[in-house]
């Protein structure tokens, strides 16, 4: 369904929510997560042989036991190609089109990547993976719907974006940075009523605050850091007049209530008295002048992260270095919130240098930021092997990509006027 023929015509077809707003962008995008989706469905890549059934025989083999936590991965893990591809698709055909083509192509890769599988004794081939990859693909195709302005609830989020936020390519940037915060946060997305688990997720609540002394610092000094980053973000993406610090109260008051629902999530007191902090520290960031808060909020968002990666482990827990790419990544749905933890904060400090920096920065600027977040994120997680931890290569890479995602945006399309 689209909108009246009185909207103007000028409005572009897809409108960047992401940071990567041209064709060829987006092509690169999706590319980039489809030899993602291969490296992970094909690892690891040894001892292939034939298969003992004949070809394509799994197609027919429906197993009788379904892992629940295998199902919600291959959803999730499918759900942003199929929002990429029909960001991509949008530009040259309509939105239900281009739902429906991203799907397919969901659907096709996963085909092709289980048909591989046949081949590789570590993996599994099925047809419940495809069911689901295809799955993930088109509700993340329907949710693509919700960034074109051309639809119909796409329209309405879209004038609901634009009374309340600033406009341009780099506030889409920062509004998708929350939204990774918030995702970051609530996965795996599975809310459950049942009394066992709400009892469990608020256990931890209620020992801490008949027992002090379980409370962790350094957790508590991570929400904090993080929470009062994201704070500054709100204020500098909302729109003049907009009661800003009203809107971020009450998406943590959600996101902490939200906490208790999902599966897997615990309500903390560190996070409580995180939220708590961070909403003061709004309070004063209100009354600073604006061009201090980018570097405050810069400045929350390293500590926040510095704090986490310096916190022990447990002192059973020895680890040597990880040097593959995603191996712990892909041994559970936990593996995915720590890749949005990873990306959103990195894109949050490069986000904030953008807004703080004056618009002709240096061309370099980019590339040095990302040596320093390598050798920085490095240091950290080869010190966590003496730290109880478990360092991985993966966190640097993912560290360095969400460092170069907000570089991508054109630098001319700013969301603060006057520049500061």
């Amino acid at each position: 369904m689209t909108l009246p023929s009185s909207m103007p015509h000028d409005l572009p077809l897809v409108t960047p929510l992401v940071p990567a707003r041209s064709a060829w962008r987006m092509l690169a995008a999706v590319l980039c997560y489809a030899a993602l989706l291969v490296y992970g469905s094909l690892y690891p890549f040894a001892h292939w042989n034939a298969p003992e059934l004949p070809s394509m025989a799994f197609l027919l083999n429906w197993p009788a036991h379904l892992d629940k936590a295998d199902v919600l991965q291959n959803v999730l893990v499918y759900a942003p190609f199929g929002l990429l591809a029909a960001l991509w698709l949008a530009g040259t055909m309509r939105a239900t089109q281009a739902a429906a083509l991203a799907t397919v192509m969901g659907a096709g890769l996963s085909l092709a990547m289980e048909c591989l599988q046949q081949f590789n004794p570590a993996r599994v081939a099925s047809p419940v993976d495809i069911a689901m990859n295809a799955l993930g693909s088109g509700l993340g195709a329907l949710l693509a719907g919700t960034m074109l302005r051309h639809t119909f609830h796409g329209g309405l989020i879209q004038a609901w974006r634009d009374r309340w936020f600033r406009h341009g390519a780099l506030a889409n940037t920062g509004l998708v940075i929350v939204c990774l915060w918030l995702l970051s946060q609530t996965s795996p997305l599975v809310p459950t009523l049942d009394v066992s688990h709400l009892r469990r997720a608020l256990s931890g609540l209620w020992h801490a605050l008949h027992d002090p002394q379980r409370i962790v610092m350094a957790q508590l000094l991570t929400y904090a850091c993080l929470f009062t980053g994201m704070a500054a973000m709100v204020l500098l993406l909302a729109r003049p007049g907009r009661p800003a610090l009203g809107l971020f109260t009450l998406t943590l008051l959600a996101l902490l209530v939200t906490k208790t629902l999902i599966v897997g999530r615990v309500l903390s007191l560190e996070a409580c008295a995180g939220a708590c902090i961070a909403l003061l520290a709004s309070l004063l960031l209100r009354q600073l002048p604006l061009r201090m808060v980018p570097w405050l909020g810069m400045l929350m968002v390293a500590l926040g992260f510095s704090v986490a990666e310096l916190a022990p482990g447990g002192p059973w827990m020895v680890a040597t270095f990880n040097w593959t790419l995603f191996a712990g990544q892909m041994r559970s749905v936990a593996g995915l919130s720590n890749i949005l933890e990873l990306l959103w904060v990195f894109m949050a400090l490069a986000w904030f240098v953008r807004i703080a920096m004056p618009e002709a920065l240096p061309r370099g600027t980019a590339l040095i930021g990302a040596v320093l977040t390598a050798v920085a994120v490095f240091a950290l997680e080869w010190q966590q092997q003496w730290n109880g931890r478990y360092g991985d290569i993966t966190q640097v890479m993912l560290c360095v990509a969400g460092w170069i995602i907000p570089w991508c945006v054109p630098a001319a399309d700013r969301p603060l006027d006057p520049p500061i």
